[in-house]
């Protein structure tokens, strides 16, 4: 899952200041309403140990986007020398309760009691939620500011959590259920009441998680998931989730600034400009005083378009996506070692060889030295900025060209439907030079269209549905296909397609001896541990015996009838318990049930990946051989890396046709990278959105705000539907042909 919720800098841009006495950046002016003059809003920020990862650099991003704010970020021996005391309110980010609690010190933690007891304002995500509680055996120095205890966590994925009445009445927060990142974060259980304390439950768990154990945990649907309330004169709004992390989920945010301040505050979402350099900043550990402050500066700096890292995103590809990268010092040990270095060395120096830069100061400028990677070492982050901008100003050189195929490559098909999850397998094939790709509709099944291939690709998105694009025919069509020598990779709902009906109204195509265990109502999605048995080993070479892989809504394997002339046995099964974070209502079990499948099937042979390997560069190899099980050719590792200056374009692929452009021309053409991100808070770093499908209202909302932001939105209209419906769109770009869409893009 990567992970990948970004927004950057733009339009509307607030005047940013900062201030000799306390490197505060903000709006300086103060604000009149009615006869009163209103003061800017003090926020600190806390950056010391503990406080680490992309979550303080989402928090230091919005607290300096604020209008009618100034933020600063502190740490442990500001706040022991006093600096609450000209503060309104503190945010304590995610990382390490323990680690924070130490960095603060004992009398840290009492100045910080102290401050909220006498009227200021506390707002934590996850570990600053923890922060609060009950001491614990492992949790000692927590300041026990709430009246709960620490429950079963662990675990990440987006989890659905319930706002209640309390949460409207005294947040304005909606009462209803939002999707929010959830990462290791705490589960609050009721424990004994605090003296002077008033608190809330404004938020429960309406989910469950227990993807990455064996072990049976208690369920935390319907547990503490938010708290609010009061602690002597102050206000404090606390989350086990993190919030910050994506835009919308920013609501939930002004609604914690609206209880504890008492003021409406809101930030901006500036829209990146063509042209802009795009910069990678690590943020894997604490950054200090001093390295926030150069954030703070970075993410109003209109030359750049600044986008936070960590190791997890660089495994996952985020090296691919950017021009330069930022490694600071910060104040833990050497960052890039852990970044940069061991499982992600070979990416690093992909990056570097194809042009990109990285810049390293402090502890990680020490590190660079011990590993063999070419880094430029600068002084500091101000030193870092300049060496940016003069980056910026070098010639691109040119990008490697494309491999050439082989003589005879492959011939692989892939079905495409608007709900396909299909564009990475689909980009590892195109770019392959062991592959050709076409890509199929659901009429190429019928009309003899998997008789010029030798692989056919069924993908993730909706087995139901594909089955009824295809019809009775098409279906036949693909398992006759199989049955007569043909090879068979299904992914999600693709593995469903490949199994025995076990619902009414689900058909399946019945080419393995497994059904799905078909959960009452739909899991939800997040990483699961899958153990690989040892002729899953051998058939998928050098993977290892565990992997975690991102799970999203496919099925769990068992037994069902045999089937003739076929011989598909388990390659892996589920190492983790259940996964549950749509829904609170119970789900089966899930531990032990087969997560990957492959064999003869007839004279043809099968692959089954009920969970998405594709969906993390780590678990690629996966994939690769999965395919070389089926072929006996493994696709050759095959990226697109951003060139620089590129515009960033989403592009969403529908129909055969717009398939057919996206990897046929627009993925070739070096003008472009398609940024992979998918959901709202990407599009403030997006150049420009290609829409090939009917636009419906939510998403023309959507779309409007961004183009109102300065973005461009390109809606190719090649039916009379998507042309009234592309009516929806205010100040769209309208062609009717793919041929008209380079010269819109570049315009």
């Amino acid at each position: 899952m990567t992970s990948r919720r970004m927004f950057l800098k733009g339009v509307g841009i607030f005047a940013a200041a900062l201030t000799a006495f306390t490197g505060c950046v903000g709006p300086s002016s103060e604000k009149t309403v009615g006869a009163v003059v209103e003061k800017p809003l003090r926020v600190a920020v806390f950056v010391d140990r503990g406080a680490r990862n992309i979550g303080v650099f989402r928090w230091l991003e919005i607290t300096t986007r604020m209008k009618d704010a100034v933020a600063t970020p502190v740490d442990g021996e500001a706040v022991r020398a006093g600096a609450l005391d000209a503060m309104d309110v503190l945010v304590m980010p995610g990382g390490s309760s323990v680690t924070e609690a130490k960095s603060l010190g004992a009398e840290g933690r009492e100045k910080l009691k102290d401050f909220i007891r006498r009227g200021g304002g506390y707002i934590g995500t996850c570990a600053g939620c923890c922060l609060l509680m009950e001491p614990a055996k492992h949790h000692p120095d927590m300041l026990n500011l709430i009246p709960f205890k620490f429950g079963p966590s662990g675990g990440k994925a987006d989890m659905s959590i319930a706002f209640n009445e309390r949460a409207q009445a005294l947040a304005g927060i909606k009462k209803g259920t939002a999707s929010i990142r959830f990462s290791e974060g705490p589960v609050l259980l009721p424990s004994k009441p605090v003296e002077d304390a008033s608190i809330e439950v404004v938020a429960t768990y309406d989910s469950d998680l227990n993807s990455m154990s064996e072990k049976e945990r208690p369920s935390r649907a319907g547990c503490a998931a938010a708290v609010a309330g009061t602690y002597g004169k102050g206000r404090l709004f606390v989350l086990a989730v993190h919030p910050e992390h994506d835009v919308d989920d920013h609501y939930i945010l002004q609604g914690a600034f609206r209880y504890v301040t008492g003021r409406e505050l809101s930030w901006d979402y500036p829209q990146r400009r063509r042209g802009q350099l795009v910069v990678g900043f690590m943020c894997d550990d604490s950054f200090g005083v001093e390295t926030a402050k150069l954030i703070q500066r970075l993410v109003t700096d209109g030359e750049f378009d600044v986008v936070p890292l960590n190791k997890k995103e660089v495994g996952s590809g985020g090296l691919r996506n950017v021009d330069a990268v930022l490694v600071p010092g910060g104040i833990g040990a050497a960052m890039l070692k852990e970044s940069l270095g061991g499982d992600n060395a070979g990416r690093a120096k992909e990056f570097v060889a194809r042009g990109g830069r990285v810049f390293a100061w402090g502890y990680a400028a020490e590190a660079a030295a011990k590993l063999d990677l070419s880094v430029t070492c600068v002084a500091d982050g101000e030193a870092a900025r300049a060496a940016l901008c003069a980056f910026a100003a070098e010639p691109v050189p040119a990008p490697a060209p494309f491999t050439t195929k082989v003589a005879k490559p492959i011939r692989a098909g892939i079905y495409q439907d608007p709900n396909n999850s299909n564009i990475i397998i689909a980009r590892m094939l195109a770019f392959a030079p062991e592959y050709e790709l076409k890509f199929l509709s659901p009429a190429d099944y019928v009309n003899g269209g998997l008789d010029a291939i030798d692989l056919i690709i069924q993908p993730g998105g909706g087995c139901t549905s594909q089955y009824k694009a295809l019809g009775e025919k098409g279906a036949e069509a693909l398992k006759r296909f199989v049955l007569n020598g043909g090879k068979y990779y299904g992914v999600c709902a693709g593995a469903f397609m490949a199994l025995q009906q076990s619902l009414p109204n689900r058909p399946r195509i019945g080419l393995a001896p497994f059904k799905g265990d078909d959960p009452a109502h739909y899991r939800g999605s997040a990483p699961i541990k899958v153990k690989f048995t040892e002729e899953g080993q051998k058939a998928l070479e050098g993977i290892g015996k565990t992997r975690t892989v991102v799970y999203a809504g496919g099925p769990a394997l068992v037994p069902g009838e045999p089937v003739a002339d076929s011989d598909i046995k388990i390659l892996g099964s589920y190492a983790g318990r259940k996964i549950s974070t749509t829904s609170g209502k119970p789900v089966e079990d899930m531990l032990g049930k087969g997560a990957f499948a492959g064999g003869r099937a007839g004279k043809g042979k099968v692959f089954i990946s009920c969970p998405h390997p594709e969906f993390e560069e780590t678990n690629h190899d996966i994939v690769r051989s999965g395919i070389k099980y089926l072929t006996g050719v493994a696709p050759s590792p095959a990226y697109l890396n951003r060139t620089r200056g590129a515009l960033a374009i989403r592009y969403r692929s529908s129909d055969k046709a717009s398939a057919e452009f996206l990897f046929g021309t627009l993925l070739r053409d070096r003008r472009f990278h398609v940024w992979p991100g998918k959901n709202g808070g990407d599009l403030p770093h997006l150049d420009a959105v290609v829409l090939t499908d009917k636009t419906n209202a939510n998403e023309a909302k959507t779309m409007n705000a961004y183009i109102a932001r300065g973005g461009r939105v390109v809606a190719v209209c090649d039916t009379p539907e998507k042309r009234k419906a592309a009516e929806l769109l205010k100040g769209a770009v309208v062609v009717e042909s793919y041929d008209d869409l380079i010269a819109a893009l570049l315009k």
